[in-house]
């Protein structure tokens, strides 16, 4: 099911909320790590939980995985979720 308006955030809360810069959340963007929504108005409205898949980058960027395997490993989760403990279980013997 797709997130309700109330649960998307523009690009600036997102930014606040997850520490990077709104360049980079664009960067990510592009390169397929996440995925926002176009308001009537062309701005981008982001998920709640882009906030952990945005975690999730940079911890996953900060242990030395490239952008192409983070981009393979959020690929394989079901209905573009987070990564759960036992998704991190299963990506840390990779």
């Amino acid at each position: 099911m797709p997130p309700s308006p109330q649960d998307m955030l523009p690009i600036g809360h997102l930014a606040r909320r997850s520490g990077l810069a709104v360049s980079a959340i664009r960067f990510y963007e592009e390169n397929g790590l996440i995925r926002a929504t176009r308001t009537a108005a062309g701005q981008r409205r982001f998920a709640r939980a882009d906030i952990r898949r945005l975690s999730f980058i940079k911890i996953a960027q900060g242990f030395g995985f490239t952008l192409p395997q983070i981009r393979e490993i959020l690929a394989g989760l079901p209905d573009g979720r987070t990564p759960t403990a036992g998704d991190w279980a299963d990506i840390s013997k990779t």
